[in-house]
């Protein structure tokens, strides 16, 4: 059974919930050009190791992708609130396993094997993106 949905919308509104993040606009999916900044945008990348049979466990990749606005010339001020985003996110998801177990039932086993950035191309939108692959067992 697919899990990647779910487990992407569990975890949209968990971090919606979370009180440090009440002044950003959490999606399950991107909005596009239509987003509110600061938002935080819950993706898919894949779902891997699925079994016709017996379906009870696999591997997700999601993204998590923290974008803030900015026309300021310096990025220093948007860094440091990117970076703030980030270490936040990354600090809050064994908290989040936790409830994936709690909620759907799944084991969760959480690895972040990077972040990208967008670059600054995007001026004055900057963000970047938080790599993560979960893997579940049920």
């Amino acid at each position: 059974m697919l899990q990647w949905w779910p487990v992407a919308r569990h975890l949209s509104d968990f971090l919606a919930r979370v009180p440090e993040l009440t002044d950003w606009n959490v999606y399950p999916g991107s909005k596009g050009s239509s987003k509110k900044y600061p938002c935080c945008e819950i993706q898919w990348d894949q779902e891997a190791g699925l079994l016709t049979h017996n379906p009870n466990k696999g591997e997700i990749t999601l993204w998590i992708d923290l974008w803030v606005r900015s026309d300021d010339v310096d990025p220093v001020e948007v860094y440091q609130r990117q970076h703030e985003a980030q270490v936040l996110v990354l600090g809050l998801l064994q908290e989040w396993s936790d409830k994936i177990l709690d909620d759907l039932g799944l084991a969760a086993k959480i690895s972040c094997p990077g972040i990208a950035s967008a670059g600054t191309i995007t001026r004055p939108s900057f963000g970047c993106r938080i790599i993560l692959e979960i893997e579940w067992r049920k």
